[in-house]
């Protein structure tokens, strides 16, 4: 299944998110979340929070590697994680010393993630982001940033039920070379 075709798809899709994204297709856009924990360090006993509401594929994974899944509430305005919440309760557990290892947030819809605000507090806190955003290929966000562009890892999916389809894979999205080069190799 590897050859040039697949090797234009990941260079045309990089190409239209922009901003120097790395892309590796996969079999399904679980498998990319898959491997983005995975090289994100996620080990059994680490919480991953998620937002509460997304697709089953969205937690498997989390579950793959006997991590705990913390579920977290919307902000009713975007449908999607509520940042404010999710700074709240990292500033929490950062004094008690427990803070996650990833934050998943789900693009739903085609509605991002309040992206900028929340890539910062992640950052602040030294806790890996990698953002869902399956149901939102072709999207785009306030400053015009492109769905599949934000945190440390974005997962795309191109099952037949998707925006865009190629009626089954996926492609994890990330702006770490060494990222995309540990999930070639995985």
């Amino acid at each position: 299944p590897v050859g040039p075709q697949l090797d234009l798809f990941e260079e045309k899709v990089s190409a239209y998110l922009g901003r120097d994204l790395h892309c590796v297709a996969v079999s399904s856009g679980t498998a990319a979340l898959h491997l983005a924990l995975r090289i994100a360090d996620v080990e059994s006993g680490d919480e991953v929070w998620v937002s509460s509401m997304t697709f089953a594929g969205g937690v498997f994974p989390i579950s793959y590697l006997n991590a705990t899944p913390v579920f977290f509430d919307l902000n009713p305005r975007t449908w999607t994680i509520d940042v404010d919440l999710v700074e709240e309760k990292l500033d929490a557990a950062a004094k008690r010393g427990c803070l996650p290892k990833a934050i998943i947030p789900t693009d739903l819809y085609g509605q991002s993630v309040d992206l900028t605000p929340l890539e910062l507090v992640a950052d602040k806190y030294g806790v890996s982001l990698i953002v869902d955003s399956a149901e939102s290929f072709g999207a785009e966000y306030r400053e015009r940033r492109k769905a599949g562009t934000g945190g440390d890892a974005a997962i795309l999916s191109f099952n037949g039920n998707k925006m865009i389809t190629t009626s089954g894979g996926g492609l994890l999205v990330t702006k770490h070379r060494n990222w995309a080069k540990k999930a070639r190799f995985l």
